[in-house]
């Protein structure tokens, strides 16, 4: 099912050591948040589509992507049915992420050659993704389902599937390289990538610097 553009997504999206995963009422914070992410070099960027107004927040970060992050890919998470894919396909993501692996997600992202990133929790599923020709799947939520151990043993049936650890997996060095030498392509951070204080009093700044700090020790 992958197409030329949606395999140009993805390798973009493999060529990041951490993807982050956002959600925020407010556009603004979002906006920041995206900016420390591309100032940091991080290029690709999962808006979490959890909130009421998730959709208009995404339209106004797909604008203020256009005209100030040019490079970054931008995609939409929490994508749990048809109606959702369409209405953020038609929104301009570059790319969409979900919880579960559903055929009538998988079906509309066919239709318009949409990167799709199915989440899976068991080998059946897992081999559902494949047998659909999809190469890169989320294993969520990828902790409680036992950790790198447990990607070890799906990479063992599955060795030419990609994965994405998505779901516990901690901002710390020593943790993400536990989840990569068990196999996986991608981990997706979320709250423990934005600390919720430094939200709240919104010090960017500082922000930056816990970021910069992070993917310096991943180097």
């Amino acid at each position: 099912m992958t197409t030329s553009n949606a395999f140009q997504i993805q390798e973009c999206l493999l060529q990041e050591k951490i993807i982050p995963l956002f959600s925020h009422v407010d556009v603004e914070v979002c906006k920041n948040v995206m900016r420390i992410c591309y100032e940091n070099g991080i290029k690709t960027f999962e808006f979490t589509n959890r909130n009421e107004n998730s959709y208009i927040v995404f339209k106004e970060l797909k604008q203020y992507r256009d005209t100030r992050l040019s490079e970054m890919k931008i995609g939409v998470g929490t994508i749990k049915n048809k109606i959702q894919a369409k209405l953020f396909i038609e929104a301009g993501a570059d790319f969409l992420i979900s919880p579960v692996i559903l055929e009538e997600i998988y079906l509309v992202c066919k239709k318009d050659k949409v990167l799709w990133i199915p989440g899976c929790a068991t080998p059946s599923e897992v081999c559902l993704a494949e047998n659909w020709g999809l190469s890169l799947v989320k294993i969520f939520p990828a902790k409680q389902l036992g950790g790198p151990s447990y990607i070890e043993a799906l990479k063992t049936v599955f060795p030419n599937m990609l994965f994405m650890a998505t779901g516990g997996v901690e901002a710390d060095r020593y943790d993400i390289e536990k989840w990569y030498k068990a196999g996986v392509s991608s981990v997706g951070l979320g709250g423990k990538l934005f600390p919720k204080e430094m939200l709240m009093l919104k010090v960017y700044d500082e922000m930056s610097e816990y970021l910069a700090h992070l993917i310096s020790d991943l180097d």
